[in-house]
Order: C-alpha cells, then sequence, then structure tokens
C-alpha cells in the first residue's frame, strides 16, 4: 500500500495514542450501576461511541505494521486483526453503547431506574457479551503476536518488537482506566520505537 510518511504515521500512531488519552476517563461502574454509570450516561454514551471507531483505527495501525510484508505470519495478522475489530467493536457496542442507552433513560426517567439498573447489569454479565470480548481479545494476541514474527522475519529492530507483548497482555484485564491506558500507551510507545529506529523493513 502506497500511502505518504504523513498518513503512514496518522494511521499508525493517533488511534493508539488517542485510545491511551481516552482510557484515562473511563470508569468502571459495574458494581454501582445506580449511583456510578446513571450520572454519567451520557459521557459514557459518547466515550463507546468513540471507541467503537477508534479501536478498528488501532486494528488498522497493526495492519499497517506489517503492511508490505509476506509470508504467514503477515497473512495471520492481518485476518487476526479483522476478528478483533469485529468481535471486540461487538461486544463493546452491547458493553458500552447500550447500557449508555440505558442508563440515559434512567437519567431522564423515561424508563424506571430499577429496570433500567436490572437491564445494564444482565448486559454486564452476559456470556454472550464476554464470547465476543474473548474472541476479540484473542484476536488481538494473535496479531500482535504474528505482527512481532513478521516484523522479526523482516529485520526490524528486536527490542521493540518484544515489547509488543506488553499491549497484546494488558488487553487481557480490560479496557478501563487503568489497564486500557497502559494497553494503548505501550502499544503507542513500541510502534513509534519501531517507527524511529528503522521501520523500512525489507518487504521482500
Amino acid at each position: 500500500m502506497l500511502l505518504s510518511p504523513a498518513v503512514r504515521y496518522l494511521i499508525l500512531l493517533v488511534p493508539s495514542l488517542v485510545l491511551a488519552v481516552l482510557m484515562i476517563f473511563h470508569p468502571s461502574p459495574y458494581d454501582d450501576v445506580a449511583g456510578e454509570l446513571v450520572p454519567i450516561a451520557g459521557w459514557w454514551t459518547v466515550l463507546h461511541t468513540a471507541q467503537f471507531f477508534l479501536f478498528a483505527f488501532a486494528g488498522a495501525s497493526v495492519w499497517m505494521l506489517v503492511d508490505g510484508l509476506r509470508g504467514v505470519a503477515a497473512v495471520v495478522a492481518r485476518a487476526a486483526v479483522v476478528i478483533f475489530v469485529l468481535f471486540y467493536d461487538i461486544g463493546d457496542a452491547v458493553a458500552g453503547i447500550s447500557t449508555g442507552i440505558l442508563a440515559s433513560k434512567a437519567a431522564s426517567s423515561a424508563l424506571p431506574e430499577d429496570a433500567a439498573v436490572t437491564a445494564i447489569n444482565a448486559i454486564f454479565t452476559d456470556l454472550t457479551k464476554d464470547v465476543f470480548f474473548g474472541v476479540g481479545i484473542s484476536a488481538w494476541i494473535l496479531a500482535l503476536g504474528a505482527t512481532a514474527v513478521a516484523l522479526w522475519r523482516a529485520g526490524a529492530p528486536r527490542v521493540p518488537i518484544v515489547f509488543l507483548a506488553l499491549p497484546a497482555f494488558l488487553l487481557t484485564f480490560d479496557h478501563a482506566f487503568p489497564f486500557g491506558v497502559l494497553t494503548y500507551a505501550s502499544f503507542f510507545l513500541v510502534v513509534l520505537w519501531l517507527e524511529m529506529t528503522g521501520s523500512r523493513r525489507n518487504r521482500a
């Protein structure tokens, strides 16, 4: 894919940096929905709507890391990151956007608070949502692992490649604060490190 350096850096670096900043403001109101989620329903919905797009762009960042590389590892990385985007976004839309809508209805008295809280708690504890997240997280780990292998074989700097394990591991906890911040900040730093230390790999 032939892109200008500015567009390449935009795709590689901006999504993870924006996510790292936004995740500072991602609360974990799972234990007290009425007291912690309903009062911030508007922000919760806006945040998760933004995440829906940003997770897709984060996937594009991974794709860009192996852009032009050949081999099984590069193919696996591309396929896995598509799966990550699809499944993780579905899980986050259910757990974030839908619960935000319900919380907003409760905040505006359009829906009884008890009913909204019951529905939100049912979503938070739903196994189907967890399966979508689980597949997405597994695909993220596979995508970064395959990316590391593809970059290693292409002769990219070794040390930052090893540190790709950090964002792969950290997302297994949650994307709410603090783990989301650590996940995407570490990914941003690793990609920046790769770019600054000679990411113009052999793409044959």
